[in-house]
């Protein structure tokens, strides 16, 4: 009823009736028109779709990337706290290794100066 009311209307006109001379070419004309344009609503429905897709596929992949960099950068925090541990640790060690090695060489020093001291008094008491 409505292609028909669409071409009454259609042939009525006087520019659709000098271009076009058969009406039947007309209706098939637009009979193709609105076939290509259902078509086209269907793939702009299937595009709608894949966007829809698209975009939840890249929030997904968006989504495991944050999730790897952190759990990256987390791994290179607990390695810069381990590193940092080892250095503190090899830091105290070599202050402890360097105050053992001061008071032993203290130790060592006394004991010369008292042996000397004693070697000192010795000599000066055969002098005199």
């Amino acid at each position: 009823m409505a292609s028909t009311t669409l071409l009454t209307s259609l042939l009525k006109s006087s520019q659709v009736a000098r271009n076009t001379p058969n009406p039947i070419l007309l209706l098939a004309s637009y009979m193709r028109r609105f076939h290509a344009s259902s078509t086209w609503a269907s793939q702009v429905k299937d595009i709608k779709e894949s966007t829809s897709s698209a975009a939840d596929h890249v929030t997904k992949k968006t989504k495991e990337a944050a999730g790897e960099f952190s759990e990256k950068a987390q791994d290179t925090a607990d390695k810069a706290k381990r590193t940092t541990e080892q250095v503190w640790d090899s830091t105290k060690d070599a202050a402890q290794k360097a105050k053992e090695t001061v008071m032993n060489r203290t130790e060592v020093s006394k004991e010369y100066v008292k042996e000397n001291a004693e070697k000192v008094k010795k000599s000066m008491n055969t002098k005199e």
